[in-house]
């Protein structure tokens, strides 16, 4: 009976750890330009709902970040600008990493990879719409 709960204390822990990384790198995010705070906040959430009820709802009602957060967990939706916003970020940013990185071909290959799996998943995304924003109402 002793062995099981260590492990699950220690995953607990570890979740709380990650998540706390995370709320900490999502609320810089929420300061310095160019680094993106909301999907940080996003992850943090997702790893305090299975270790910590009351650092989720730190996180899901906070008055500054709070609502977005929760809006995209319930519905796994981005507004318009968000997906424009992401898309082209990861296309600038990746090639600019293959032209002026002087790294092989499978860093590129890599990069353009993992550009091209970030643009599939925010395509399959929902567009968050007016409806979104009066549902929840």
């Amino acid at each position: 009976m002793r062995i099981s709960i260590v492990p699950t204390r220690l995953k607990k822990l570890i979740f709380i750890s990650l998540g706390l990384v995370c709320l900490a790198l999502g609320i810089v995010g929420y300061v310095v330009p160019g680094l993106p705070g909301t999907i940080f906040l996003i992850i943090a959430a997702s790893l305090f709902v299975r270790s910590s009820e009351r650092l989720y709802n730190f996180v899901v009602q906070n008055k500054l970040f709070g609502h977005q957060v929760k809006e995209f967990l319930e519905t796994g939706a981005m507004p318009l600008k968000a997906k424009i916003t992401a898309l082209i970020s990861i296309w600038i940013f990746s090639i600019a990493s293959v032209f002026l990185a002087p790294y092989i071909l499978f860093f590129h290959l890599f990069v353009l990879g993992l550009a091209v799996v970030g643009t599939i998943y925010i395509i399959s995304r929902p567009t968050k719409t007016r409806s979104h924003l009066t549902e929840g109402k």
